[in-house]
C-alpha cells in the first residue's frame, strides 16, 4: 500500500531526526522527574500536615484530661452554692439565732474558694481552648456578685440563670473538644460572649441604680 513505510525508511527517518527525537525524549524525562518531584512534595506536605493535626490533638486532650473534671466539677458547685445562697437570703429567722448567718457566711466561703480554681483555669485556658476563658471568669464573678445581692434575690436568680447556660455550654463544648480532638468554634464563643454581655448589662444597670 502506497503509505505503507519500509524499514529502510523508518530507520532513515530515525537516522535523520534522531537529534530531535533525542531531546524530546530527554524532555520527556524531565518532565516526569518534575512531575515525580511535585507528587513526592505534595506527598510530604500532605502528611506533615496529618502529623501536625494528629500532635494537636493528643496536646488537647491531655490538657483536657488533666483540666476537664476538675473545671466542671468546679462551675458546677460554685453556682450550686450560690443558688443554694439566694434560697437562704430568703429566710428570715430571729435576730438572735444565728444559725442562718453561719451558714450564709459558709456558702460565701465556698464561693471563694471555687472561684479561685476557676480563675486558675481560665489562665491556662486563655492559650489553651481560646474563647472558654471568659466563660469561666463570668461564672466565677456572678457568684461572687451574688453574695452581696442579699437585697435583690429577683437580680441574684437572673444572673444564676444565665450564668447556668454558660456552664452547659462550656461542659459541652469541652467534651466536644475532647473527642474531635480540637478548638472551640467561633459559634460557641459567639455564644458565651452573649450570655457574658447580658450578665455584664445586669450587673451594670442594678450598679446605676444604687
Amino acid at each position: 500500500m502506497g503509505c505503507d513505510l519500509t524499514t529502510q525508511e523508518i530507520l532513515l527517518f530515525f537516522s535523520a531526526n534522531k537529534d530531535s527525537i533525542v531531546t524530546i525524549a530527554a524532555l520527556g524525562a524531565l518532565m516526569m522527574t518534575a512531575i515525580t518531584a511535585t507528587l513526592s512534595l505534595f506527598g510530604t506536605i500532605a502528611a506533615k500536615k496529618i502529623d501536625e493535626r494528629i500532635k494537636r490533638q493528643e496536646s488537647i486532650r491531655i490538657l483536657l484530661e488533666n483540666s476537664m473534671i476538675s473545671v466542671g466539677e468546679n462551675m458546677h458547685e460554685i453556682l450550686s452554692s450560690a443558688d443554694i445562697l439566694v434560697k437562704k437570703f430568703k429566710l428570715k429567722t430571729h435576730k438572735n439565732n444565728l444559725t442562718l448567718e453561719t451558714s450564709i457566711a459558709n456558702y460565701k466561703n465556698k464561693i471563694d474558694n471555687n472561684k479561685k480554681h476557676l480563675i486558675k483555669s481560665k489562665t491556662v485556658y486563655r492559650y489553651k481552648l481560646y474563647g472558654l476563658e471568659d466563660g469561666l471568669s463570668i461564672i466565677a464573678r456572678s457568684a461572687d456578685w451574688v453574695k452581696g445581692l442579699r437585697d435583690n434575690v429577683l437580680l441574684a436568680e437572673k444572673i444564676l440563670k444565665e450564668a447556668d447556660k454558660i456552664r452547659l455550654i462550656i461542659d459541652k463544648t469541652i467534651i466536644k473538644c475532647y473527642r474531635k480532638g480540637d478548638y472551640p468554634g467561633k459559634f460557641v464563643r459567639l455564644r458565651i460572649s452573649y450570655h457574658s454581655w447580658r450578665i455584664r448589662r445586669m450587673w451594670a444597670v442594678r450598679k446605676t441604680k444604687i
